[in-house]
């Protein structure tokens, strides 16, 4: 009878034990599941503006490109830095005392160098930043980087353009007032400026007689 009676309260204790565990177990599984939850959301939160970020740091970074002259021969500035080596040696060699003309002499040189970019990108073909306002100009409507990119690339095959440096254009003609852009859902497009209308009022005053 002992023997029986001791075995029930065993199993009762073990049941009651049991039973606490659960719920313990229950409680602490529900705390790390809310615990994951938020941290996962905090996770996405990140991620999200990581993205941001990066596409703001290429978007920067890429700008200078658009601005940088085009379809410049590196063989021709090589020879132009040859030959501005050339003046500084032989006159050395022969007139030691004209070593301030010299220099001078060099540095005019250097400084023509560096213009040349500037004058051939003028005299030359047109640069992204007219190809992309005319582009814009063209169509009339909204297009996307993408849009002006294909279009570009199929219209100038010679000129390797870059989706990057047409959105990174596309940008600082947006900053400089010479562009709008618009977003739809997910997608950036852009378009010319609306005309100011305050240039038209001059010539609405001188059309009514006074």
């Amino acid at each position: 009878m002992d023997t029986s009676a001791s075995n029930t309260n065993l199993k009762s204790q073990y049941a009651a034990q049991i039973t606490a565990d659960l719920e313990r177990n229950s409680a602490e599984h529900e705390r790390v599941s809310s615990e994951i939850t938020a941290l996962q959301q905090q996770l996405s939160a990140l991620e999200n503006n990581r993205a941001l970020l990066l596409n703001m740091q290429q978007t920067l970074g890429d700008e200078a490109a658009g601005d940088a002259p085009e379809n410049i021969d590196p063989s021709s500035l090589e020879n132009d830095s040859s030959a501005a080596r050339k003046p500084a040696s032989l006159p050395a060699a022969r007139k030691p005392k004209k070593n301030t003309s010299t220099t001078t002499g060099n540095r005019k040189e250097t400084e023509s160098a560096r213009n040349r970019p500037k004058r051939a990108r003028k005299a030359g073909t047109p640069t992204l930043r007219d190809l992309i306002r005319d582009d814009l100009t063209q169509y009339g409507e909204p297009r996307s980087a993408t849009e002006i990119t294909a279009a570009l690339t199929q219209a100038l095959p010679e000129r390797k353009i870059k989706a990057t440096v047409v959105r990174s254009t596309l940008e600082s003609l947006v900053a400089k007032g010479e562009a709008h852009r618009t977003k739809q859902q997910r997608s950036v497009f852009y378009s010319t400026t609306a005309p100011n209308t305050a240039a038209g009022a001059p010539e609405s005053s001188e059309a009514t007689p006074s």
